[in-house]
């Protein structure tokens, strides 16, 4: 593929500019100098955008005349994409330049030239040329510096260097090695407390547990992993228990080459497991030259190992999600306030369990929602400076209608650890609540940075950028998500964003390779317009009304079939499916205060649902649930 030279000169890139003679991007976020080779890789990716460019084209393109490392690449790729992320002001910038393992890189944005009068003027062309010859020059002479550089800080332990790549880390789940194969719990609790300790440090970006724990069970190299996450260092171990004795083994490795840049065994009473666990944490930032700051609680006197041993079991159970293991988790984390009562993280994590179970229409609702207020504001009793505690507390004040006392302990979680990925999500909610769907998506775009191969966080920020009218980017993230778990329904938002676009011979691909059912009947519906669908779409809309009328059914459900009903200008029916959706969860009682919310939601942000809003009968619909 042929390069297009008149980027050289600049060009834009998704609302940033960029400067290649100066060597500079320009953003909403501000202005961001570049190193004359990132500047170099940049313009490579730009003048190739939409297409893969692999990592031998770019090393002979870049380095024609010498030696260098893999490490080199990877380490520049990362900077760019970290300052592409600061001109834009957004995390989503990182995501511009996709990473394909064993392939190449990719960036995914629309490029075009600057616009008339963004170029010197043809009187000036010759100055132009001689500067751009000078700027060459002076490339070269700092490029032959910066390989230098990058080359040799791993064997000179240059700090600069080392301060300015080394900023994200993936924490996977330490290896049970353990005898009898049952100390799981604990290998993962010890790889969690790691993970929330590296994450108090404002300068690393730490992938969240269950980006991190879905390679369990992958038999992929590190290099393969940190690819996948977008990472410069990973950190794995194990544990082995026998008796009272625990022999903790971690090792620090640079994603680039697989080189071991720290590693340590510990062989301890079990006693020593809270030590052991900042010992790592402190001697990884160490290692990256990052600061970790003040421990949250350090006044709060650590649980007994007993009750620390059971909590961890709750942990798990509550992560895993299979069938029943909510109700497990509850087990585990009252057996641990029955050995210490004053464990208030156990307190905030059975508030979080009682919460789901009160949430998921479990015949002991109010119940379940009584035991989640208490549990939380026993949490915050116990610590007041636990983030966590007060987002639970603060879920459970909106969950129960008072917002004035939400807000506030929402507030106090955001000012304790405002990266906490709970406390991300609930910042993402209440942009959401607000209808500030630009804040909504910051939040999640962050999220899905710290996050990046969850299928819900990953489904949320598309549903957000559908709902902001970003289309392009919303089916982007569906794709994203359908990778990560190919459920059916992601078809279905395939198809219905296409057919926002006009796209209908795409959204019709899509439905026909869709096995009969209601989801394909729900992306059928929508593609009347579509040339020669019109029969099988009408089709499809009459036995979605007839499974509405004769089937309980989803909230989602009816909220579609009212879509297809509102595209086609039918408001009457429209807005009778949605009248007795509300109706139904009103009448039952074991729905919940959040399924309603939900609904209203769905209905606020729904792009199909733009023609019933002038209707009076539009606000009556969204009236707050009781």
């Amino acid at each position: 593929m042929r390069a297009d030279p008149v980027l050289e000169q600049g060009f834009l890139l998704e609302g940033l500019r960029i400067d290649p003679p100066d060597g500079v991007v320009v953003g909403p976020g501000g202005r961001e100098k570049l190193d004359p080779k990132i500047m170099s890789v940049l313009v490579l990716m730009a003048q190739h955008a939409g297409h893969v460019v692999s990592r031998e084209e770019l090393h002979d393109r870049l380095w024609p005349n010498a030696v260098v490392t893999e490490d080199a690449l990877t380490r520049c790729f990362h900077e760019l994409r970290r300052q592409l992320s600061l001109a834009g002001g957004d995390e989503r910038f990182r995501a511009l330049i996709e990473t394909l393992p064993k392939r190449g890189y990719r960036l995914n944005g629309t490029v075009a030239p600057l616009p008339e009068g963004g170029q010197a003027p043809h009187a000036n062309r010759s100055k132009a040329r001689l500067i751009a010859i000078a700027a060459a020059f002076v490339a070269a002479l700092s490029l032959a510096v910066l390989v230098a550089k990058w080359n040799g800080a791993a064997s000179a332990g240059d700090p600069s260097v080392a301060a300015r790549t080394a900023d994200s880390i993936a924490v996977l789940p330490f290896v049970d090695l353990s005898a009898a194969q049952d100390q799981a719990f604990l290998a993962d609790g010890i790889t969690e407390e790691i993970l929330n300790r590296l994450a108090q440090a404002g300068e690393l970006r730490v992938i969240a547990r269950t980006s991190s724990f879905s390679f369990r069970d992958e038999t992929l190299d590190v290099a393969e992993i940190a690819e996948r996450l977008d990472v410069t260092h990973v950190l794995e171990g194990s544990i082995r228990t026998s008796g009272d004795r625990v022999r903790v083994t971690a090792q620090l490795i640079s994603a680039s080459d697989e080189s071991h840049v720290w590693s340590e065994t510990y062989d301890r009473d079990v006693r020593d497991l809270f030590a052991i666990q900042d010992e790592i944490a402190t001697a990884v930032a160490t290692a990256l030259q990052v600061s970790l700051g003040a421990r949250q609680s350090q006044h709060v006197t650590a649980p007994s190992v007993a009750a620390y041993g059971q909590f961890l079991q709750g942990q798990f159970f509550y992560n895993r999600r299979a069938t029943g293991d909510i109700a497990r988790s509850v087990e585990y984390y009252e057996k641990a306030l029955a050995i210490d009562p004053d464990f208030a993280r156990a307190w905030a994590a059975l508030a979080g369990a009682c919460a789901l179970l009160a949430a998921e229409g479990d015949p002991d609702s109010a119940g379940w929602r009584t035991r989640q207020g208490q549990a939380a504001h026993k949490a915050v009793e116990l610590d007041s400076q636990l983030a966590v505690a007060h987002a639970r507390l603060s879920q459970f004040y909106f969950q129960t209608g008072d917002r004035e006392r939400g807000g506030q302990h929402f507030e106090l979680a955001v000012a304790l650890d405002p990266n906490d990925p709970l406390v991300l999500g609930h910042l993402s909610s209440r942009a959401l609540f607000r209808g500030d769907l630009d804040q909504a998506i910051t939040h999640q775009r962050k999220i899905v940075a710290l996050d990046p191969v969850s299928f819900s966080q990953r489904k949320n920020l598309a549903a957000y950028l559908q709902a902001a009218g970003q289309l392009e980017e919303a089916l982007v993230e569906t794709r994203n998500a359908k990778a990560l778990n190919p459920a059916p329904e992601l078809d279905v938002d395939i198809a219905r964003l296409l057919t926002l676009e006009g796209r209908h011979d795409e959204a019709r691909a899509v439905v026909a390779a869709m096995p009969e059912g209601k989801h394909r009947d729900q992306a059928l519906a929508m593609l009347f317009q579509a040339p020669g669908l019109r029969p099988e779409s009408d089709a499809a809309l009459k036995r979605l009304a007839l499974r509405s009328r004769v089937a309980s059914d989803s909230e989602s459900s009816a909220v579609r079939l009212a879509e297809a009903y509102a595209l086609r200008g039918m408001k009457n029916e429209a807005f009778a499916v949605l009248a007795a959706e509300q109706q139904a969860l009103a009448l039952d009682a074991g729905s919940s205060r959040r399924r309603k919310w939900e609904l209203n939601e769905a209905l606020r942000f729904s792009h199909f649902l733009k023609a019933l809003h002038g209707d009076p009968r539009w606000t009556e619909l969204l009236a707050e649930p009781s």
